[in-house]
């Protein structure tokens, strides 16, 4: 069975969650939710509540093979957590699907993995990637090995069939 952990923070974009999560799990995924802080329960941008399985802390890269990284604000938290940032290194050099939809880019160039791969992101972080050596594309899902990012919460169709894609193939 596949396992993937969907990281949040506060003010997350909540379709950006609650869609893969549940697509993930209708595939047959074991998919867990790991929180940046100590606490158990967080408010998406548009108020939805989730409690949370874990916290970043508590999990080790070895133990999935998917990190899901949604929009919204929670972006900005979640790279501001080396323990979260580190995790989606490591995903990344072991060469597991990382996938970023919106504002989670943010996080991708905390963890310096955009570098000469193709991407794309929400337009008002292009910059951001593109300064951390991204090439950034406008497409609704950018497939580069095993980074798969997304624009927004439109993509998430195309976001999730490319997350179960290439997983499959991982």
């Amino acid at each position: 069975m596949k396992r993937a952990v969907i990281l949040i923070a506060d003010d997350y974009q909540d379709l950006e969650v609650w869609y893969p999560l549940l697509r993930l799990r209708e595939a047959g995924w074991q998919v867990v939710t790991a929180g940046v802080d100590s606490k158990k329960n967080y408010r998406g941008k548009n108020g939805y509540p989730l409690v949370c399985d874990t916290t970043v802390e508590e999990i080790k890269a070895d133990d999935f093979d998917c990190v899901v990284i949604p929009g919204g604000w929670a972006p900005d938290y979640i790279r501001r957590n080396r323990v979260a940032v580190e995790l989606v290194k490591q995903l990344d050099s072991q060469k597991k699907v990382v996938a970023a939809i919106c504002h989670a880019g943010w996080v991708l160039t905390s963890a310096d993995i955009v570098r000469n791969r193709r991407c794309t992101s929400f337009s008002a972080i292009k910059d951001d990637l593109i300064h951390a050596g991204g090439k950034w594309v406008d497409e609704e899902v950018v497939v580069d090995d095993n980074l798969i990012t997304s624009r927004k919460p439109d993509d998430l169709p195309a976001f999730c069939r490319e997350i179960l894609r290439v997983g499959k193939a991982g």
